[in-house]
């Protein structure tokens, strides 16, 4: 190989072995170079996977707080209705509902149908008569009631038409037996305008607001 005679000569020997050396150096080098390579290479890579998962998760929680967000506003916002009617019709609207609350609230066993028609003049004539066709029943604790105190608030209320209130009387019921006891009791009622009068069109008695 080469010309080169490695039985006698020496040098020649000295020569194969330096080559065969640089051929091993070479190759080792080149492979650990490759290797080398490749590790950076997918080092860089994963980097870049975590950065976008990282990104799309941080992006995620963006829109989950955005979400979040617009579900307590919605959640809390109320509807006041003085923004929908005027501060006469606010007055006047009160001024019916409790009128009509304490006609409808005082009642007597004795004369079962007197509180709806001293209740009449401020309701609908739709709402008498559904009335008139079921009319109350008190229990027989509550036998006789009256009114003592009316204190009437404003509620959470989108329409534009109808006005509601919650009127809370308090006052005395009285048992066949005799006994008395102080009660309240939660009235909310509707009112709707018809031709400049306000009438009580719905009422429920004793339901959260």
């Amino acid at each position: 190989m080469f010309g080169w005679d490695f039985e006698h000569s020496k040098r020649d020997r000295v020569k194969l072995f330096i080559f065969t050396l640089s051929i091993f150096l070479v190759v080792g080098f080149t492979t650990y170079f490759f290797l080398n390579k490749m590790a950076v290479d997918s080092g860089q890579s994963e980097e870049v996977v975590e950065s976008v998962e990282n990104t799309d998760s941080g992006s995620s929680s963006a829109v989950q707080d955005t979400e979040n967000d617009e579900e307590s506003t919605t959640a809390t916002k109320t509807y006041n209705q003085t923004e929908q009617f005027s501060e006469e019709q606010m007055e006047r609207s009160k001024d019916v509902a409790i009128k009509f609350v304490k006609a409808y609230h005082t009642y007597n066993a004795e004369k079962p149908m007197e509180y709806l028609e001293n209740a009449q003049p401020f309701m609908t004539d739709a709402l008498y008569k559904k009335f008139e066709k079921n009319p109350r029943r008190e229990p027989l604790e509550r036998t006789y009631l009256t009114v003592d105190e009316v204190d009437i608030t404003q509620v959470s209320n989108a329409s534009s038409i109808v006005v509601r209130w919650n009127v809370m009387v308090k006052g005395e019921a009285k048992s066949v037996d005799g006994s008395t006891q102080k009660i309240e009791d939660w009235y909310l009622v509707g009112l709707r305008e018809n031709n400049g009068e306000w009438l009580v069109e719905d009422v429920n008695v004793n339901v959260s607001s």
